[in-house]
């Protein structure tokens, strides 16, 4: 059973659920929240919800990081900080899922992401969506 943010659970959102995702960003803007998005970097710079960073960068050598190696510098980056918020979006919530689990596991207990995907939200969402495009600037690692 997957329940909300108090618990020690992975919170899962589907399309119907789209307003309490939304709900969810907007807490995430006003807070110390970390929101990663899991796509390839190139599809992540050509749009992503904003304030999302840029999770699958390249390694020294040049070659995309794996989700283990996200998930160990997610874990460096957030050290002790089991409780903080942690959003995760990607295509299709598979490469979320495989998140979101490891970090659990790790015991990290704040953690949602959108089970569609980033195309299924920018699109449910509809011309009101305005996706942040680019380096990750403004975004939050």
């Amino acid at each position: 059973m997957l329940v909300g943010c108090r618990s020690k659970e992975i919170k899962v959102y589907a399309d119907e659920e789209i307003a309490d995702f939304d709900a969810l960003l907007q807490t995430a803007s006003k807070s110390n929240a970390k929101r990663y998005d899991l796509r390839h970097q190139e599809h992540c710079r050509a749009g992503r919800i904003p304030g999302f960073f840029c999770a699958r960068t390249n390694d020294s050598k040049g070659q995309e990081v794996s989700l283990d190696e996200i998930v160990e510098n997610l874990k460096i980056i957030l050290g002790k900080e089991r409780k903080r918020l942690i959003i995760l979006v990607d295509y299709d919530g598979n490469d979320a899922n495989y998140v979101a689990t490891k970090l659990f596991q790790e015991g990290y207990h704040n953690i949602h992401y959108f089970e569609s995907g980033y195309e299924c939200y920018a699109n449910l969402k509809g011309s009101e969506f305005v996706p942040e495009t680019g380096e990750c600037d403004s975004c939050s690692l």
